[in-house]
């Protein structure tokens, strides 16, 4: 089976998955209160060297450890399941295939408790 990056597009289309994906996060009145004051070029830029790693791409990232990347976030299961559903629905608009859109979701499910640091 082809890398997930491969599915998504290579580095075109993880840069059009981030950019859609990040311009739903935004503008969703739940999630975006996460986002306030920070700097989005930066983040996406972050976001598709992280992607591209997780995904089989090229082994670009070299930021912080996702736990330490959210520690004092207080982000809850919620916003997680949100925020997960917001990326998977990006990329099955973008055309990727449903199964790469199965394995995205899997692979972030692993990292749930990483990222989640708040109840409710």
């Amino acid at each position: 089976m082809p890398e997930i990056y491969d599915q998504v597009g290579g580095p075109d289309g993880m840069r059009a998955a981030v950019t859609v994906f990040y311009n739903r996060v935004v503008a969703d009145e739940e999630l975006s209160r996460w986002f306030e004051g920070v700097d989005l070029e930066r983040l996406k830029a972050h976001q598709r060297a992280f992607l591209a790693a997780a995904f089989g791409g090229p082994q670009l990232f070299s930021g912080r450890s996702l736990h330490d990347a959210h520690a004092g976030l207080e982000i809850t299961d919620a916003a997680f399941d949100r925020i997960v559903m917001t990326l998977l629905t990006s990329l099955a608009d973008l055309g990727v295939p449903n199964d790469a859109v199965v394995g995205v979701g899997e692979r972030l499910e692993r990292a749930r408790g990483d990222i989640v640091g708040a109840e409710g």
